[in-house]
């Protein structure tokens, strides 16, 4: 028994050190976007200049929420929506899209709230690995909604994306026959004119094509932003230190644009305003009994 308390004390400091390590380098990039590259940096109607309290504290915050990450992790293996379990036939389904390298059980607190709150059917989705194009993981996000739109019975899905779950959405919907079966898409955090942080990892698959302005983000930012005949939402901060510029957040089209300042990338899975965001956005021009508790 010692020796397995103390195997998992040492399993949590070590989280909590490479977590702090990494947060603190992508801080590093984020400070640097923002002091050479200003105006990319700038964000519609943004609030007054981010405070040292408010700086230290967003990144105190990121980082213990990139440690419950990354521990919450292998909970995927019981947390993937497969098979699906319908819990209330016809209900429109709320489907969580996890961003890069990410699985479903990013989303426990998301989907433990929103279930409390009244939705019956919310489902978390993985799709693997971030290393294959772009193209093929959007083809596995349309799989997931046509096996829970056949198994709820319900016309549309509403879709809660993070990160690079956004972008494949808006491909699914332009070129994977997503189009018609999604009533709305708030996306967290979505790099839809891509990252520059995407730089540091390998240039292969999802990662290559998610650079600012790469080829990919170029195709799909030539059509509609807001494909599909689905409603938009971007929830975004101007301390998310994994989309560089910040600004590479927003999103065009008939999009609402929601700011949320003093977050980071993975504290918007975890903030109590996001989640209230969230369901503002799915409750918006919703009827009552769709959504009642």
């Amino acid at each position: 028994m010692t020796t397995l308390i103390l195997i998992l004390t040492f399993a949590i400091v070590a989280v909590l050190v490479a977590s702090a390590a990494v947060t603190f380098c992508f801080y590093a990039c984020w400070y640097y976007e923002a002091r050479n590259f200003p105006e990319a940096a700038q964000l519609p109607n943004e609030p007054v200049e981010l405070s040292f309290v408010d700086k230290a504290t967003g990144m105190i915050l990121e980082w213990l929420a990139l440690a419950l990450l990354i521990i919450s992790y292998p909970l995927r293996l019981v947390h993937d929506a497969s098979p699906v379990f319908t819990r209330k036939q016809g209900e429109t389904p709320v489907i969580l899209v996890h961003g890069y390298g990410g699985a479903s059980a990013n989303f426990l607190w998301m989907q433990r709230r929103l279930k409390n709150r009244g939705w019956h059917n919310v489902y978390a989705v993985s799709y693997t690995p971030p290393t294959i194009n772009a193209r093929k993981l959007a083809q596995q996000v349309v799989d997931h909604v046509d096996r829970i739109l056949a198994a709820t019975g319900a016309e549309k899905a509403h879709l809660v994306c993070h990160s690079m779950g956004g972008p494949l959405t808006r491909y699914a919907l332009l070129h994977l026959g997503l189009a018609g079966k999604v009533d709305k898409v708030i996306t967290l955090g979505s790099p839809h004119q891509g990252t520059r942080l995407a730089n540091l990892f390998m240039a292969r698959g999802a990662a290559a094509q998610l650079r600012y302005n790469s080829p990919f983000i170029q195709e799909l930012n030539a059509e509609d932003h807001t494909p599909g005949g689905a409603t938009f939402y971007s929830i975004y901060s101007n301390m998310d230190d994994f989309i560089l510029p910040v600004s590479a957040a927003v999103l065009g089209g008939n999009a609402r644009n929601i700011h949320v300042p003093r977050l980071g990338h993975i504290s918007l899975l975890y903030s109590p305003t996001v989640q209230a965001e969230v369901e503002k956005c799915l409750l918006e021009d919703a009827s009552s009994e769709e959504c009642a508790a």
